[in-house]
């Protein structure tokens, strides 16, 4: 029987979407029968998340404190590792690979921010990736991306790279990303996070490419020009260069207005999407972007950037602002509130295009890419 190891090392208790991913395919490979190989997984030592263990699938745990350990483990640590234990494939789903390796392998890259946009990121992911991600493009086997712009954005960086070993692989949305008809689950998730009557809604890290100051921008013209009672809910954690968003908020007297409802456990996210009026998320830069899917897959009406991978994977539905107008955000609200006919359609059509995001169609594409490669 083969084997492949896969590192979640990345994994922790409020993800995002580059951790949610990960573990969302991973849980969905477990539930794959018939394998011809078995899978083991690296997970911090803390780990308490969806992923269990089965006849195929074992999990190993990692005592990595700090940062830099991690990184010490991941280039030192695991190819010593894989060669030790003979495996027969290594899939990291979080952009580096281990810098000298001789074992078979796959890498997930999920956007270029560190090299594109590097003043957007953490500074020392920024210089991290700058020092490594290149490497990595070079020496991978096969680079799953998670859509064509990102496949793009390497092919456009890196001539030399050969197209036919980078392969699109979109992720999915969780299953019970669905609209909440029952007002009753609906008025308990209110009651636990007080959320109030009506309101615009984003969801996400708290970091520069989520452009949440805009957003503020724009509904602060909402509601110096528009007849609007809505609250502005921003629900996500705080990660990285964010207290810009909190000054403008007081320098707007907004802080009645603007919620932070901080990281929400993702068994909640679907009543708090159903219950939104609008979902507004401009972007600068998104390799995926799925919280979007997952707004329209609750039935929210979704704003997004004309930027990235957004147009790409919402199908030309959701309406497109260029993110750095506030205008075109404060028209593009308006124009979902006083068109109702519009804002149905939009409705409608966003259920059922979320439909075609699935784990399950991620995880058979990952398994038919791994059985190709050992």
């Amino acid at each position: 029987m083969k084997k492949i190891l896969i590192n979640a090392l990345l994994l922790n208790e409020e993800k995002s979407g580059v951790q949610y991913s990960i573990e969302s395919l991973i849980c969905g490979l477990s539930g794959i029968k018939a394998k011809d190989y078995k899978l083991e997984v690296l997970v911090p030592q803390d780990y308490d998340g969806c992923i269990n263990e089965t006849d195929n699938l074992k999990i190993k745990h990692v005592n990595l404190s700090k940062r830099l350990e991690r990184i010490y483990f991941e280039h030192v640590s695991v190819p010593f590792y894989l060669k030790k234990n003979s495996f027969n494939l290594y899939h990291c789903p979080g952009y580096i690979l281990p810098f000298f390796s001789k074992t078979s392998n796959v890498v997930t890259i999920h956007d270029l921010m560190a090299i594109d946009y590097p003043k957007l990121c953490q500074n020392e992911t920024a210089a991290y990736f700058n020092m490594f991600l290149p490497n990595t493009i070079k020496n991978a086997q096969k680079i799953i991306t998670v859509s064509n712009v990102v496949k793009n954005d390497i092919l456009n960086k890196y001539s030399k790279i050969d197209e036919s070993k980078i392969e699109v692989i979109y992720p999915g949305i969780g299953k019970h990303f669905q609209k909440i008809p029952d007002t009753h689950v609906n008025e308990l998730v209110k009651k636990k996070y007080n959320l109030p009557p009506k309101y615009f809604l984003f969801v996400g890290n708290l970091e520069p490419k989520k452009n949440i100051e805009r957003i503020i921008e724009a509904y602060h013209e909402l509601k110096k020009n528009v007849n609007i009672d809505h609250k502005l809910l921003i629900v996500g954690r705080r990660a990285w260069k964010f207290s810009s968003i909190f000054k403008l908020v007081v320098q707007k007297k907004l802080q009645s207005e603007v919620l932070f409802l901080g990281y929400v456990n993702e068994n909640d996210l679907p009543s708090i999407y159903s219950s939104a009026e609008i979902f507004i998320f401009p972007s600068i830069y998104e390799g995926f972007g799925i919280p979007v899917l997952e707004a329209m897959a609750c039935g929210c009406p979704t704003i997004i950037s004309n930027r990235g991978a957004l147009p790409e994977i919402s199908g030309g539905i959701c309406l497109q602002v260029d993110p750095f107008s506030i205008t075109e955000i404060v028209n593009a609200v308006s124009t979902l509130l006083m068109h109702a006919q519009f804002r149905e359609l939009s409705i409608i059509k966003g259920i059922n295009w979320s439909k075609k995001f699935t784990w399950d169609l991620s995880a058979e594409k990952t398994d038919k890419l791994y059985n190709s490669l050992i």
